[in-house]
């Protein structure tokens, strides 16, 4: 009887899922942050689209091809140059232990020439421990030109 208990509790203890979670820490919305800041940067001036493309994921190009990244560059270079970039909104949840993840979510207000955006990305750390975007949303108030 008591093998059985030990054995049950063995399993019990096999099965369980040892992790910690954090989330809107500091210094993960630091480490997060640096990305979209290259991405401006890469916008305003870089000129290498390759350079672009290495801050996105294997994830983001699994829904969405270069080509339509390149034309959703270029719809948002219409707007107007990004002149500056304010971060309104962000969100981080790192998960430590025998599951591990980590999520970040970062909006932004662009002034873009004469015209405002609201900008989010979305940004997993890869099994490299590399932070890359997985989802890129420009919205732009259409109603108040």
């Amino acid at each position: 009887m008591k093998s059985i208990y030990l054995l049950l509790l063995s399993f019990l203890l096999l099965s369980c899922n040892f992790n910690q979670f954090y989330k809107d820490r500091e210094s993960d919305k630091a480490d997060g942050e640096k990305v979209p800041q290259k991405f401006y940067w890469e916008i305003r001036y870089g000129g290498n689209q390759d350079d672009i493309y290495k801050l996105f994921g294997e994830k983001f190009f699994s829904v969405t091809s270069k080509e339509k990244l390149i034309e959703l560059l270029n719809v948002t270079g219409q707007i107007g140059p990004v002149e500056e970039y304010n971060l309104s909104h962000w969100e981080t949840l790192v998960v430590k232990g025998s599951n591990p993840k980590s999520e970040y979510l970062f909006v932004y207000d662009v002034k873009r020439g004469t015209e405002k955006t609201q900008e989010t990305f979305t940004l997993e750390k890869d099994e490299n421990g590399d932070i890359k975007i997985v989802g890129y949303r420009v919205n732009q108030d259409m109603l108040n030109k």
